[in-house]
């Protein structure tokens, strides 16, 4: 595990001023490979997800569990150019197109939030961190 890393990592997302993504670790493994370096890879990375929820809530406390598949249409899925409607803020809009679910604690002034990446075939999957700006509430609480 590499939480050490992760911890670090969040720390300096916490400490710039804008909002943004991080990726923490990635599995790449090749698709047409061996299915069993594929499922190690995930079992790897899903376990320093927990780890690192368990080591968060911890220092700040249980996170809201947040179900981005909600906000999908307002990040533009399915995608129609010709459709306007609310559109969320980054980093909120990547982390739909990304993530089902998200850990998310309130730290101070901002939402740091915790999750897993891989929404489509192909796609390599990823323990994620994201913050927002200073003032904004959570992803489940836009709207």
């Amino acid at each position: 595990m590499h939480l050490a890393h992760h911890l670090t990592a969040i720390g300096r997302l916490q400490a710039e001023p804008t909002a943004r993504i991080v990726a923490l670790r990635t599995a790449d493994p090749d698709p047409d490979g061996d299915p069993v370096e594929l499922l190690e890879a995930e079992q790897d990375i899903r376990a320093d997800h927990e780890a690192l929820v368990v080591l968060l809530s911890q220092q700040w406390g249980e996170p809201e569990t947040v179900d981005l598949d909600a906000l999908l249409p307002d990040a533009g899925y399915p995608a129609r150019p010709e459709e306007e409607g609310v559109q969320l803020p980054e980093p909120e809009r990547t982390l739909c197109w990304r993530v089902a679910e998200l850990a998310v604690w309130t730290v101070g002034e901002r939402w740091t939030g915790v999750g897993l990446a891989r929404r489509g075939e192909g796609m390599p999957f990823q323990l994620l961190a994201a913050v927002g700006e200073r003032g904004r509430r959570a992803p489940s609480l836009l709207g």
